[in-house]
């Protein structure tokens, strides 16, 4: 009974390793869009703002509202949703 309790608290023990693992490369790998997200859109207002100073400012205030809506629309989701 001891050992089969034992076993059983390795493999839990090991499978909440491996999820972790998971976590944390996954948590890498969301870094490493976002860096490249930042870079890309620093790039993108800075060739905006060279053609048109005044429309790169409001096409940066679009992309704020559309991402602040997208956000509140995915949260809104997962609240009705539950965690299942």
């Amino acid at each position: 009974m001891a050992e089969s309790d034992y076993h059983c608290n390795v493999k839990g023990e090991e499978e909440t390793r491996n999820i972790m693992e998971h976590l944390d490369h996954q948590d890498t790998v969301i870094l490493q869009i976002m860096q490249r997200m930042e870079a890309q859109h620093e790039e993108v207002m800075y060739h905006f703002s060279r053609l048109d100073p005044e429309m790169a400012r409001r096409l940066g205030m679009d992309i704020q509202e559309v991402s602040k809506e997208i956000v509140e629309e995915e949260t809104g989701d997962s609240n009705i949703a539950g965690n299942s």
